[in-house]
C-alpha cells in the first residue's frame, strides 16, 4: 500500500522503515561531498542559558487589531467531508481570497465561494490525468501561488510529483505555466518522489524541493539557479527530508546514511548559494523538522511511541549556523506542539513566532484537575521563559496569530461557545476580545488546520471525517 506522508528521521542506529517511494531513492542512491559528510559540530554544545522568570499580568489591556476585532463570531456555512482514497484526501494547504477559498487535497483543489461556501468547483489541473501533490502554505501578496502534480495514478508505487504549475488567483485560477521539475540525475534517471515542498522566497522566486535538489524558478518560469546535495556523484544515500523559506532564506533538512543517520541543516540564500551545513544531532526516537514561519528554525520532538525528551527548537544564524538550542520545558506541564502532518509539506506545529519570541501551548488540555492549559512566550535570544498565563480548563487551545504587541488565541471548548483571548507580548496580560458561537458538529480542535484573517475563522479537517471546512464570521446585523 502507498503511503503519502513523508516519514520523519529518527535515529535508531540503522535505515528509516522505507515508505514505497523511499525504497526508489534508496535503490538509485544519492550522495554528498564527504567535507558535508564529515563536520564533526553537534548541537550538545550550544544550549540554552537563562532560568524560567515569570512576569505579573500588567493592569494594561491590548487593543485590538484587524483582524481580531470582531465582537462576536458564529457559523456561516460548513462543507460536507472530504471525499476519496483515505491516502489522498489528508490536507495540503489553504488559500485565501476575496472571492475564493481553496482547500487543497490529494484529491483536487475545491474552490469554494467564501461568503456562502458553496462550491465554485475545482482547480482544474494542466492535463485531466494529473493529481496535487504539494501546494504552497499561502498565496504571495500579488495572489500567486504554486501547486505540484502527478501525471498518471497517485497510488502507484512510481508515481512522481514532478510537475509544478504557477497558479494566478486574479485571473480565474489560470495557469501561468507548468514545468516538469525533477532531481539530478542518477543511474541515468530524474529521481523524483511522490510528494514535494514549494515555497516562495524574497524577489519573487519558487522554491521547489525535489529528493536531492532545491530549483529556483522565476515569476516567467525560467529557471533562476538549482541547488544540489553537494557532491552527488559520492558514494553516500541523502535524502532531502523538508524544506522552508524566510524571508532570503532557505532551510533544507537533509539525512545522510552512515552507520545509521546523520543529519544537517543546509541554508540556502535567495540566489541558491548555500551558507553552511550545520550538523545536528537527533535523539533517539525522535522527529525534526524546519518551522514555517518561524525565525530561521527547526523543532525536534519525541516520538508519540515512546520519546522521553522535552521538545527543542533549534535557532539559526542568517548563515546557516547553530545559534541556540531551547528546551520547551515549562512548569504549567509538558507543552502541546499539537504536530499534524500535511501531504506534500511539512508538520503543522501549534507554535507562533513573533521577533524574538516564541508561543507555545502548556499543560494537560484534558484533565480534570484544577490546573489550567498555558500559554508560554520563550524568548529565542536567550532562552528565558518570559511569561505564563492561563487560558482555560478543558480547553485545547489554537493560535490565531500574533503581532508585535499581542498574540491571539482562540480558547476552544469543541461543543460550546470559544472564547478569542489577546494576550500582550511584554507580560501576557489576557483581555477577551471575541466570542466564537458553539458550531453544530463536533470539533477536534487538536488536529484542524486554522486559519483566521479577514474577519473571520476557518477551521478544516485534516483528513475526511465528519466534516470539511467550518467557515465563522461576524453575524449580519
Amino acid at each position: 500500500m502507498a503511503h503519502h506522508s513523508r516519514p520523519h528521521p529518527a535515529e535508531v542506529g540503522g535505515p528509516i522503515p522505507p515508505r514505497r517511494s523511499g525504497t526508489r531513492l534508496r535503490d538509485r542512491g544519492r550522495r554528498i561531498l564527504a567535507a558535508t559528510a564529515t563536520a564533526a559540530l553537534l548541537l550538545s554544545g550550544a544550549t540554552a542559558c537563562g532560568g524560567a522568570a515569570e512576569s505579573p499580568a500588567s493592569k494594561s489591556s491590548p487593543a485590538p487589531k484587524e483582524p481580531f476585532a470582531p465582537a462576536q463570531l458564529a457559523q456561516a456555512w460548513k462543507t460536507a467531508p472530504a471525499e476519496g482514497h483515505s491516502l489522498l484526501t489528508p490536507l495540503m494547504a489553504t488559500w485565501r481570497t476575496k472571492t475564493a477559498y481553496y482547500v487543497g487535497r490529494g484529491t483536487g483543489v475545491e474552490v469554494l465561494d467564501p461568503v456562502t461556501g458553496k462550491p465554485l468547483g475545482t482547480l482544474t489541473p494542466p492535463e485531466p490525468d494529473m493529481h496535487p501533490c504539494g501546494m504552497t502554505e499561502g498565496l504571495t501578496a500579488d495572489g500567486l501561488g504554486a501547486i505540484a502534480w502527478i501525471k498518471g495514478d497517485p497510488l502507484h508505487s512510481k508515481a512522481s510529483c514532478d510537475r509544478v504549475s504557477l497558479i494566478d488567483t486574479r485571473n480565474g485560477s489560470a495557469i501561468v505555466w507548468t514545468k516538469q521539475v525533477s532531481g539530478a540525475l542518477m543511474d541515468g534517471k530524474p529521481l523524483t518522489d511522490d510528494t514535494t515542498r514549494l515555497a516562495f522566497v524574497a524577489g519573487g522566486v519558487l522554491a521547489v524541493m525535489t529528493p536531492n535538489t532545491v530549483v529556483g524558478l522565476r515569476a516567467d518560469g525560467t529557471e533562476a539557479w538549482t541547488w544540489r546535495n553537494a557532491g552527488v556523484p559520492l558514494n553516500e544515500y541523502v535524502l532531502n527530508w523538508a524544506m522552508s523559506t524566510h524571508h532570503d532564506r532557505i532551510m533544507v533538512v537533509i539525512g545522510v546514511q552512515r552507520a545509521g543517520w546523520r543529519y544537517w541543516v543546509v541554508t540556502l540564500d535567495a540566489t541558491g548559494k548555500e551558507l553552511s551545513p550545520e550538523p545536528v544531532s537527533i535523539p533517539k526516537e525522535s522527529h525534526v523538522d524546519v518551522v514555517d514561519g518561524g525565525p530561521m528554525t527547526v523543532v525536534l520532538t519525541p516520538s508519540a511511541l515512546g520519546g522521553t525528551k522535552d521538545p527543542e527548537l533549534m535557532t539559526f544564524t542568517r548563515e546557516g549556523r547553530l545559534a541556540r538550542v531551547i528546551p520547551l520545558t515549562s512548569g504549567a506541564g509538558p507543552v502541546q506542539l499539537n504536530r499534524s502532518s500535511r501531504l506534500g509539506r511539512s508538520s503543522r506545529y501549534g507554535i507562533v513566532f513573533n521577533g524574538s519570541t516564541a508561543y507555545v501551548v502548556a499543560g494537560d488540555p484534558l484533565s480534570s484537575s484544577s490546573a489550567l492549559t498555558q500559554i508560554v512566550a520563550f524568548d529565542l535570544e536567550t532562552g528565558a521563559t518570559r511569561w505564563t498565563q492561563p487560558v482555560d480548563t478543558l480547553t485545547i487551545p489554537r493560535f490565531l496569530g500574533s503581532d508585535q504587541e499581542t498574540v491571539y488565541v482562540l480558547g476552544g471548548k469543541a461543543t460550546k461557545d470559544m472564547a478569542v483571548y489577546a494576550y500582550a507580548a511584554k507580560d501576557g496580560a489576557r483581555t477577551q476580545i471575541s466570542t466564537v458561537k458553539a458550531p453544530d458538529t463536533f470539533l477536534s480542535l487538536g488536529d484542524v488546520a486554522v486559519d483566521y484573517g479577514a474577519g473571520s475563522l476557518a477551521l478544516t479537517e485534516p483528513g475526511h471525517y465528519s466534516y470539511g471546512t467550518v467557515m465563522f464570521r461576524s453575524p449580519t446585523p
